[in-house]
């Protein structure tokens, strides 16, 4: 699930909290979203690894290429540090993740109502200010960040490939934040080492499946369907909430 839906414009931690709760196990922690979020983020890295030649015209400048990946994390670093503990606690009851579904689908639709041209710069700006909210489970990470380029002006192409660099440090410093509470802490991380692991290779295994998904999808650039599944699973889980 986290593999196929990182890069895909749903939430993966929001699908990740309704498949556990559809299976009735424990509600997965941030620190399991992070180990994770690690497979995709070598999958994201090794793509851009093979292939930044290729795509080097849908991408802008390497020194902006570079500024994209290292200044991208400021915003949600600082936004997940304050509010740590409601993310990783409130921020995944269902009534919250419905509504976070509900506005995820909202922002990846809003371009095929209204668009608007940016000075680039100020483009990527807003798109690394908007990522903050992708700390919510529900609201994808992907689909906040292309809506709001596509929306400013990004070709989808040029979107999705910049909001895959953006993934690249608020992955790693988010993960590498994570693994140091954990050993501060003294939880039984090693007993749980196995799980870990396996849950990190199928995630790099299936993450490579979604960035491909992904690329084949910006040839088509037809997101309204992201913006109607993601509207309708939140309205599903607030009615089943409901009765």
């Amino acid at each position: 699930m986290q593999g196929i839906t990182e890069f895909l414009p749903i939430s993966s931690s929001g699908h990740n909290v309704l498949l556990a709760k559809s299976f009735n196990i424990k509600t997965p922690n941030l620190s399991f979203d992070i180990f994770v979020h690690l497979g995709s983020l070598l999958a994201v890295a090794f793509f851009f690894y093979r292939n930044y030649e290729a795509e080097k015209k849908n991408l802008p400048n390497f020194n902006s290429t570079l500024q994209i990946i290292f200044l991208s994390w400021i915003p949600v670093l600082l936004f997940g540090y304050f509010f740590r503990d409601f993310f990783d606690g409130r921020a995944r009851d269902l009534d919250l993740i419905a509504v976070a579904f509900v506005v995820s689908g909202i922002f990846i639709s809003i371009h095929l109502f209204k668009k608007f041209q940016l000075n680039f710069n100020y483009v990527i700006f807003l798109m690394a200010i908007f990522q903050i909210f992708a700390a919510f489970p529900g609201i994808s990470r992907s689909g906040i960040t292309i809506g709001i380029g596509l929306v400013l002006g990004l070709n989808p192409k040029k979107a999705i490939l910049i909001s895959f660099l953006m993934s690249i440090p608020v992955i790693f410093l988010a993960a590498s934040y994570d693994f140091y509470q954990i050993v501060i802490n003294g939880n039984n991380y090693f007993e749980q080492f196995f799980y870990i692991l396996i849950s990190f290779i199928i995630s790099l295994v299936f993450s490579f499946i979604g960035i491909k998904l992904m690329l084949i999808i910006s040839r088509n650039s037809n997101f309204k369907w992201f913006g109607v599944y993601n509207i309708l699973v939140g309205i599903i889980i607030l009615t089943l909430l409901v009765i």
